[in-house]
C-alpha cells in the first residue's frame, strides 16, 4: 500500500528537517499547475535547494506558512509561476523538486528532460489564458461538461457517495475540498472542525457534514452553525454554506447534505434551522424548498439582510426556515 502524504500540520516542520536528495509525497499543494496538479492530488518532492534548480523545473515553494507548486522561469532572479498564469510576486522560498504527481492511483513522473515541455507549455498556456474570450470558451465546455447529459458518466466516476458528520479525522480531505471550491479559510475550518464540529456528540453545537465516497474522498460539504464569529445579531442555528463539486451535482448529493444537518440540529434541541440564499441562486432556492424550508418572517428577511449589508454584502438575500414539528 502507498504511504500516504503526512498531515498539513506537520509538513513544514518535517520538510525542514529532511537532508537534501529524500523524497516523500505532500498533499495540499494548491492547484497552481492545473489542469496538471489538481486539487486533493500529490506531488512528490526531491529536498533540495534553489542550487538545484533549473528553468522548466516544477518547484515546492513556501510563502509564509504556504505552500505552491510552480513553474520555476528564472533562477537569476529566482521567479516562479503557476501553470497557466503570470509571474508571482518576487521572493518565496524553494524546498523541492517535483518529480512526479500522483491522482489516485496514477503517478505521472516529472523527469529532468521534461523541463523544455513544461517550460514551453507554461508560455503557450498563459499566453492562451490571459485572453478573456479563451476563459469564456473554457466555462462554456465546463459547464456543458457537468450538465445533464453526462450524469451516467459522472455516477460510474464518482461511484456511490456516503453522507456523514464530519470528524476531527476528517480534516486533511475537509482542507482538499476547500481548496477545490471554498471560499472560507483552512485556518478557519481547522479550528471549527476541532474546537466546535469534532466535539463529542452530546457537547456538540452546531455540525457540519460532508458526502464521501468509497476512498474517502469528499464531494460535498455543508455546515449549520450560528452567526456569533462574524458578529451578526441573528439569533437560531442557520445553514452557512452549501457546496457540491461539479462532478457530484444533479445526483442528489445537496439535499442528502441539508438532510443530516436538519436531523442534528433537532437531535440538539434546536427547534428551526434557517438559510440565507443569494436571490438569484435558483439551484439552491430549489433544494430548500424542497425540503421543506419556507419563507422566514419579512421582519427576520429584513434584518438580516441589513446585518449582511452593513459587513459589506452586496446581493439581496432570500431568508427561508424550517420549522421541526413535535
Amino acid at each position: 500500500m502507498a504511504r500516504q502524504p503526512p498531515a498539513a500540520d506537520a509538513l513544514l516542520d518535517l520538510l525542514d528537517t529532511l537532508p537534501h536528495g529524500h523524497r516523500l509525497w505532500v498533499r495540499g499543494a494548491g492547484r497552481s499547475l492545473y489542469p496538471l496538479l489538481r486539487s486533493g492530488d500529490a506531488v512528490r518532492v526531491q529536498r533540495c535547494g534553489m542550487e538545484s534548480l533549473a528553468p522548466g523545473d516544477v518547484a515546492l515553494v513556501r510563502r509564509g506558512r504556504q505552500l505552491t507548486a510552480h513553474v520555476v522561469c528564472s533562477t537569476e532572479p529566482w521567479t516562479t509561476a503557476s501553470l497557466l498564469g503570470n509571474l508571482d510576486p518576487p521572493g518565496g522560498e524553494p524546498l523541492g523538486r517535483v518529480v512526479a504527481v500522483r491522482r489516485g492511483r496514477v503517478v505521472l513522473p516529472l523527469p529532468r528532460p521534461s523541463r523544455p515541455a513544461l517550460w514551453l507549455a507554461h508560455r503557450g498556456l498563459s499566453a492562451i489564458w490571459a485572453r478573456p474570450r479563451a476563459r469564456v470558451v473554457y466555462r462554456h465546455v465546463r459547464d456543458f461538461f457537468f450538465s445533464g447529459w453526462s450524469l451516467p458518466l459522472r455516477r460510474l466516476f464518482v461511484g456511490t457517495l456516503s453522507v456523514r458528520l464530519l470528524r476531527e479525522e476528517d480534516l486533511d480531505a475537509l482542507l482538499v475540498f476547500a481548496g477545490e471550491g471554498l471560499v472560507v479559510s483552512a485556518s478557519f475550518l481547522r479550528r471549527q472542525l476541532r474546537e466546535r464540529w469534532g466535539l463529542r456528540p452530546e457537547e456538540r453545537a452546531g455540525a457540519a457534514v460532508g458526502a464521501f465516497d468509497d476512498s474517502g474522498r469528499l464531494h460535498g460539504f455543508a455546515w449549520v452553525d450560528d452567526y456569533r464569529q462574524e458578529g451578526l445579531a441573528l439569533e437560531g442555528l442557520w445553514v452557512r454554506s452549501l457546496v457540491v463539486a461539479p462532478r457530484a451535482r444533479r445526483m442528489g448529493v445537496a439535499s442528502g447534505l441539508v438532510r443530516c444537518l436538519l436531523d442534528e440540529a433537532r437531535r440538539q434541541g434546536a427547534d428551526r434551522v434557517r438559510a440565507d440564499i443569494d436571490e438569484d441562486n435558483t439551484a439552491s432556492l430549489r433544494t430548500f424548498r424542497g425540503l421543506g424550508f419556507r419563507p422566514a418572517p419579512p421582519s427576520l428577511t429584513q434584518r438580516t439582510n441589513q446585518e449582511w449589508d452593513a459587513a459589506g454584502g452586496s446581493k439581496r438575500l432570500v431568508v427561508l426556515e424550517r420549522v421541526f414539528e413535535d
